[in-house]
This record gives C-alpha cells, structure tokens and sequence, in this order.
C-alpha cells in the first residue's frame, strides 16, 4: 500500500507538467448545477499518515463512487508525508473501473493544516465544480473547541504545574493494543483542528470556519474530539447538518469502503445519519468496541443556545460547588475540557420548566446519536450527544478564550 503511494507521489510530481497552479484549473469549468460535490480534505502530514493512506485505498475499493462525466463528483485533497498536497477526483467508468484524476497539485502549498490552506482548496473547487450542493469532510488530529496547542501547552485542568498531576499512561499503544486514537501520544497531539508535523501548525475553529467559503449541506469531523456543543455551534451557519465524536475516534477513522454512497443520497438527513450509523457499527462490533457519534441539525442549534442561556442564566452560581465526578467525562489523560451537555445541566438541578425546554431542544438538535458503553477508560453512562466546557476549576486563560466563541456569547456560560 505505501508502494502504491510513493508511486502515486511521483506520477503527481511529474503531471505537474500538465495539471494546474494555485492560480486556477486546467481545463473547461463544468456547468453550473452539479447535482452534488463531495470533498474529503486528509490534512494528514502526520502520525496519522499510514491511516490516511488506507482510508484512500479503501475508497478505491468501495462499494460506490460516482460515475465518470456524471453529476456527481468525489474530491479528495489529499496530502501526508509521502505526498505532497494534491486534489484527485474519483469516479468509476462504464466498466466499473476506478478513475482517479488529478485535479490540481498545490505545489506551493508547504502546509495543510492552515485555514489559508482550507480556504485555496474549497475556494478552487467551488470556482471549478459550480454546485447548489456541497458536502465536506475534514480528516486529521483535533482537539475540540481548545485554543491552538493548548491541549500540549496547557496544564491538565486543576494543576499549575502539569508534573504535579496524577500519572496516566502515554502510549495508547502499548497500553490499548489496537485502540489507537487519533489523538496520537500526549506529547504530539495538537489541539483545535489539523496539525503539520514539521512546523508543529493548527487551525483555530474560528478561523476554520470562517475558511470555508461556501454553504455546506454536511459538515463531517473524522477527528477527535469535535462532537462539542461549542464546534457545533461554530459551524452553525456554514453547515445544514454537523457530524462528529464527542471522544476520541480511533485513528481507523470512518469505514470510508462504505460511507460515499449515502453521501450522495437525494435525502442527505437520511445519507448522514446513515454515515453515522455504519461508523458506530464499524468498531462496535469490532475488537476495538469503542465508538460515539453525533448528527446535529443545525437549524436549531439556536434555540439549544437560549435554552442553556436561560439555564446558565439561573444557576451559574452552582458550577463552583459542583462534584465534577458525578458528571459524564468524554476526556482522558486528566485533560478535564469536555463533559457531557445534558449531565452538566441535570448536576444545576434547574428549574422544571427550564429542563423542559432544554430536553425538547436537545431532542431537536441531535437528531442520531449513539456510543458503546465505553470508549477506551471512559464508562459512558449518560449520552446526550455533545459535550461542552465547565468552568470548574476555573482556568483563566482558557476562560478568556473561552468568551470568544460564539457558543459563550450566544450563551453565558463564562461570564465576564
């Protein structure tokens, strides 16, 4: 498999001959009004590059790709430490063989995992694949709703100084044989969205996504992490419908020989879920049963957001006193940023009324959801389907950023 991609390093290399620039595409701009264009985007110059490397391969033998000349279009831009950033189209001709067509080679681009990087990618493609109809997946590390490098900067929640915290294993590999996280080793997980192996670069979400340049019918994070009320709602005007893991997501990621085809689906609610639905039974049914997975309508993210605001509005001074054991972690490796939304707001004990209000919005924005009844050391008892920041201990760099989102302003949570 690595041969295959070295050898596909080097016929790209050579059709740069051929191919376009940064400056625009080679050749006819298809006609408005493509029925759907996908795109996979593997910031992958990483630990994770092998594992990118297979989900590439296990779309070449899938169950579905779209039809060569048709209406439908599969992009993956794609880039590891093997290949040099590259977008390919992928389609099957009449007889049912694989095409794989290079689009544009990005030989300028020294590093993916930038929002400038994101937005030169889906900026060509929306020039060149006119569509009313755009899906998107990001495939990388990521750690949620954090400030860039905060995760491997920042101390473990609680503790100054991050020698004085509890010691935890550092090799999920040797302590979870194939468990292995996309979270990669404390040492060299990044945090936000991406990571460049070499300059150490991440992709703050705000800056994520404000890079997108056009509407999204579904936004899919296979990356850790960013199952969080707090992304979610960063997106919340970019994308119709949000995909993604409150936890970690194994570094297997997404069962990509079966996911296309529901991504084409003319009922894309149905087509995510369905996603969704392969991905959980993917690993829970596997050897390594360790899987959560939300889709979020985001329509209704905002009324979500008032129901908190009212929450947070009456009870913020409890979250000091709370017994933070008692509400469902999604963490581990005592980094103490993501807990269960519902489980937090069930530890207020807000008014009746307010819980009402709070579950028919959660009911109305996650509309699938599903985990196994652990992920790696975390039992999993209480899944509302998005996790969120709890200010205790209060932490005041963190807390600073943390009034910047929009999910904060929307919402309170961290007042000023």
């Amino acid at each position: 498999m690595r041969k295959f991609f070295i050898l596909f390093a080097a016929i790209a290399a050579f059709s740069m001959l051929f191919s376009c620039n940064e400056n625009g595409p080679d050749g006819p701009v298809p006609d408005p009004g493509e029925d759907r264009v996908v795109i996979i985007y593997f910031s992958a110059a990483n630990s994770l590059s092998r594992y990118a490397e297979d989900n590439y391969m296990s779309m070449r033998e899938g169950t579905y790709l779209p039809a060569l000349g048709g209406n439908e279009h599969l992009l993956v831009f794609f880039h590891n430490r093997d290949v040099a950033p590259v977008l390919i189209e992928m389609s099957r001709d009449p007889e049912g063989n694989v095409v794989e067509k290079e689009i544009c080679s990005f030989k300028d681009m020294q590093v993916s995992a930038s929002a400038e990087s994101v937005e030169k990618v889906l900026t060509y493609v929306k020039e060149r694949y006119v569509s009313e109809s755009y899906g998107l997946i990001l495939w990388s590390h990521s750690t949620g709703w954090l400030p860039e490098h905060y995760y491997t900067e920042g101390a473990p929640s609680g503790y100054d100084n991050p020698a004085d915290a509890p010691a935890e294993p550092s090799s999920h590999v040797d302590v979870y044989g194939d468990a292995i996280v996309k979270m990669a080793v404390p040492e060299v997980s990044p945090a936000s969205f991406g990571q460049d192996e070499e300059t150490e670069q991440e992709i703050d979400i705000k800056e994520l996504s404000s890079a997108i340049p056009m509407h999204l019918d579904f936004l899919i994070f296979d990356s850790c992490l960013m199952g969080c009320v707090e992304v979610a709602y960063q997106f919340r005007d970019v994308a119709d419908i949000f995909c993604a893991s409150p936890t970690e997501i194994l570094a297997n990621g997404f069962p990509y020989s079966h996911i296309v085809e529901p991504l084409f689906w003319s009922d894309l609610n149905a087509g995510v879920k369905e996603v969704a639905d392969l991905y959980f039974y993917y690993y829970s049914e596997s050897g390594s049963p360790y899987a959560t997975i939300s889709v979020v309508d985001c329509s209704r993210l905002e009324s979500l957001a008032s129901a908190c605001k009212a929450i947070y509005d009456e009870n913020r001074e409890k979250v000091g006193g709370l017994d933070m054991g008692s509400i469902q972690p999604f963490f581990r490796l005592n980094k103490h940023w993501f807990y269960d939304l519902g489980s937090f707001v069930d530890a207020l004990e807000p008014s009746d009324e307010l819980v009402e209000d709070f579950r028919k919005a959660m009911s109305d924005a996650v509309v699938f959801k599903e985990h196994t009844d652990t992920f790696i050391s975390i039992e999993i008892t209480e899944y509302s389907g998005l996790s969120t920041y709890v200010q205790n201990p209060e932490e005041p760099y963190l807390d600073d950023y943390y009034r910047t989102l929009d999910w904060n302003i929307a919402t309170g949570m961290v007042a000023e």
